[in-house]
């Protein structure tokens, strides 16, 4: 590969599943790579099935306004591949993307030479691999790290110089991988709580809290309402308040202006973001999500919406749409869309006839009519990243 657009490409091209419960991948790629993992400064490890990206982000600003040298690792990216990884809230240069893909590469194929096809390295893996190299050789003070998927065997999950683990939420999603009950979502979730740890969680359901108190960790919970929401939208009052927790815990006598001055700061594309007067995205991907945004629309906006979801086949967004039909204030439209990977969308075909539904095929013909009412884009954040790319290239055209 000689362009960033292979190293890309390269990246996607990798299986997007590998052998499941096991990090033996993971860890003899770190070997063949020199184990840069235990190169890494303190990190803050952030899983949960809704706001872990949003809180993520803002703790890497809350931490830069500080001063301090801030790895922040999240997914998927919105805007641009290169979001995935960032130094002081920069995305990665796209030599460096290159130079550091060239390298896992290369001990890609060490490993397949000595564990064997049943043992590839996945998508996931080979991006995690990048990052870990990169923030080894950059002088960060510290690291911030989402989760890609669970925690627990959740390739992310062999960093040793994790000092805080964050849980922003627990609901239903993933549950062919993750599990069926919310209790073992959560064994799966808690999976990254290591012994020498202190735990920050925010809302979760109660009968999941013995699972996360069994680590015997110290574990902390944020104030609701202390600061304003670093990202727009009623959901983010309580992600606001878990970043702050999880914040002052790294560092406790951080003043109340920084924290407000990187709040301000913060920005993540996709997350409750108008994007043209009357078009707004959001990557509510499950129903605990669109849960979240419904709410957080009835608050600030009294007239139509129209709700065009996008939304990968893997998901439950189907068990909410009955309870959306229910609701005047809502046009609902189900849109085709395709993932990464030729991931396939949300079968359409069981709800074309169903009442209270839209189903349509091209998503961007609803671009080409204008109307009154708020329109906003939401499911998967790939389908929103696609949105996004489309709205702002017919504004700059």
């Amino acid at each position: 590969m000689k362009t960033v657009a292979e190293a890309i490409n390269y990246i996607h091209s990798r299986p997007k599943y590998g052998q499941a419960n096991t990090l033996k991948r993971m860890h003899y790629l770190l070997t063949v790579l020199g184990q840069p993992q235990k190169q890494l400064p303190a990190v803050i490890h952030v899983a949960g099935t809704n706001g872990k990206g949003s809180v993520a982000t803002m703790i890497s600003h809350i931490l830069v306004a500080g001063g301090y040298q801030t790895g922040l690792f999240i997914s998927p990216f919105v805007v641009d591949f290169r979001e995935r990884i960032q130094v002081n809230n920069q995305w990665i240069e796209p030599a460096d993307l290159l130079i550091y893909t060239q390298k896992v590469a290369q001990a890609v194929k060490a490993v397949e030479k000595k564990l064997g096809n049943d043992f590839r390295p996945t998508e996931f893996e080979v991006l995690t691999a990048i990052m870990i190299l990169y923030f080894a050789n950059q002088p960060l003070d510290v690291a911030v790290v989402e989760v890609g998927l669970g925690g627990l065997y959740d390739s992310t999950n062999v960093l040793p110089t994790s000092r805080i683990a964050v849980i922003t939420s627990l609901a239903y999603d993933h549950c062919q991988i993750l599990g069926k009950t919310l209790s073992e979502i959560a064994l799966q979730k808690a999976g990254i709580i290591h012994d020498d740890m202190q735990v920050v969680i925010g809302n979760l359901p109660s009968e999941t809290l013995p699972i996360i108190q069994a680590h015997q960790q110290p574990i902390i919970t944020g104030q609701a309402g202390e600061f304003l929401p670093g990202l727009p939208g009623k959901y983010q009052v309580e992600n606001t308040a878990i970043a702050v927790a999880a914040v002052r815990v790294l560092q406790p006598d951080l003043p109340k202006a920084v924290i407000e001055a990187g709040l301000t700061a913060s920005h993540f594309p996709g997350r409750f973001e108008k994007i043209a007067p009357n078009i707004l995205i959001d990557g509510a991907h499950n129903v605990a999500g669109l849960t979240a945004l419904v709410a957080a629309l009835k608050q600030r906006y009294a007239g139509k919406i129209r709700l065009v979801i996008g939304s990968l086949a893997d998901k439950n967004i189907g068990e909410y749409l009955p309870q959306l039909i229910d609701d005047d204030q809502f046009k609902i439209i189900l849109v085709n869309f395709e993932g990464v990977n030729n991931r396939p969308s949300l079968k359409l075909d069981q709800f074309q006839h169903q009442s209270g539904l839209t189903v349509i095929d091209n998503w961007v013909t609803l671009l080409q009519v204008p109307v009154k009412d708020l329109t906003v884009f939401t499911g998967s954040l790939y389908f929103i990243s696609e949105v996004r790319s489309v709205v702002w290239q017919q504004k700059n055209n």
